[in-house]
């Protein structure tokens, strides 16, 4: 469980079926907003004084369809036991870097190192099944909504800002066959960090970079592999071999290289920025980067980024709410500070927003794979992450949510 949240004083566990989940919602609740959990990762799955709704316990299920090469899962599921289940039919989905995040991963969009080639994980989605804030219950197929310019709206915003109108217990998504994946991960000097920046701005959609920068940095490159093919283009450019593993639950941690210390215990908080190609840009950026890792307030404080680009920009950006279909890049800051420590940790805040304001250039847009709604950016980052579909999104939260149950919009 995120170690933020694990260590909130909180009110307690509501574990509930959909018809008392739909009971729960519809009635007065105090106090709000509910938190969900699925995975446990998000440091808002928690928090003081709140209720905490655990889907793990009554949404486990999964089924896939043959037929169709569709799954349907609970969304009490982590990513990692949605492959598990698929693995002996050789299918898979998309996921990110680690298989612990649970259905909020899907529904805030799902970026990993496979989106370039497949899509986001979001974009797999085919139906979904869940309890509004008011207390009223639903189940959408996208086909359903064709022609229905109110459930459009709906489809539209279950896509990429669920958590501001809905509790998420069942999803249907599509498949793919799983493939080998090849992967190159080392340490390189800050120097070398523009190089491959522009060096994987060239790539196709088969391959995208991540890197993580903590004392060390990092890159993890990953290329899927055409059956009966060898990987090609990660030894071409590293000048070394990469090492095949069979598939996405086989690959090696990422961001193990960044340090050579044990991990002292912290709570964090992370932010996700979204932008263009930083080509020609890359060394100022880096450069700027680096004075403020040689400023960091914490050891765990990193900052980390992921390639996007190729399917993910081939959905029409007004057919869901994550709107920055143009993004190349999605750079990732980790505010770290140890427990207890309330000036240490609002220095790494401040850290974080510092950094952020150095992304923002290239990086306007944001993904809110982590909720802020306790901290004084949250309004910021609503508008950076939904723009001008912000209106119809508080609209919506208005009619679907209108005593703000869940989380604020």
């Amino acid at each position: 469980m995120n170690a933020l949240a694990k260590d909130a004083r909180s009110k307690g566990r509501l574990i509930l079926g959909p018809e008392l989940l739909a009971a729960v919602l519809a009635h007065p609740l105090h106090p709000t907003p509910l938190l969900v959990s699925s995975g446990a990762t998000s440091s808002r799955c928690a928090g003081d004084g709140l209720w905490t709704l655990d889907l793990r316990p009554r949404y486990q299920e999964l089924r896939y369809q043959g037929e169709s090469s569709q799954v349907t899962i609970g969304t009490g599921l982590t990513m990692a036991e949605v492959l598990e289940g698929l693995r002996p039919h050789r299918r898979a989905l998309p996921i990110g870097l680690s298989g612990l995040p649970g259905s909020g991963f899907l529904l805030t969009g799902g970026m990993g190192p496979l989106s370039r080639s497949q899509g986001l994980a979001m974009d797999h989605i085919q139906r979904i099944e869940g309890v509004w804030g008011n207390g009223e219950r639903f189940n959408i197929h996208r086909d359903d909504v064709i022609g229905d310019e109110r459930a459009v709206d709906y489809w539209r915003g279950l896509l990429g800002a669920a958590p501001f109108l809905a509790v998420v217990t069942g999803l249907e998504l599509s498949t793919h066959p799983i493939k080998p994946l090849a992967v190159q991960q080392t340490r390189i000097a800050v120097e070398a960090l523009p190089h491959w920046i522009r060096l994987a701005e060239q790539w196709p959609s088969s391959a995208s970079l991540q890197w993580s920068w903590g004392d060390h940095v990092e890159i993890y490159a990953v290329q899927c592999v055409s059956d009966g093919c060898t990987p090609d283009l990660l030894p071409a450019c590293a000048g070394d071999a990469a090492e095949l593993f069979a598939d996405q639950l086989s690959l090696p941690a990422f961001g193990r290289l960044t340090s050579d210390r044990q991990p002292l215990p912290s709570h964090c908080e992370v932010l996700g920025r979204l932008g263009q190609r930083w080509g020609e840009e890359a060394e100022l950026v880096v450069d700027h980067l680096r004075e403020l890792m040689m400023r960091r307030p914490h050891p765990s404080c990193r900052i980390s980024a992921q390639q996007l680009g190729g399917e993910t920009g081939s959905v029409e950006p007004a057919s869901t709410s994550f709107i920055h279909r143009d993004a190349v890049w999605k750079p990732w800051i980790t505010a770290a500070w140890t427990p207890g420590d309330r000036a240490g940790r609002q220095r790494s805040l401040d850290w974080m927003e510092r950094v952020s304001e150095a992304l923002m250039a290239l990086n306007p847009g944001v993904h809110l794979a982590q909720l802020h709604d306790h901290l004084p950016c949250h309004d910021q980052e609503l508008e950076d992450a939904f723009g001008s579909w912000l209106p119809s999104l508080k609209q919506l939260k208005a009619e679907l949510d209108p005593d703000q149950r869940l989380c604020r919009l």
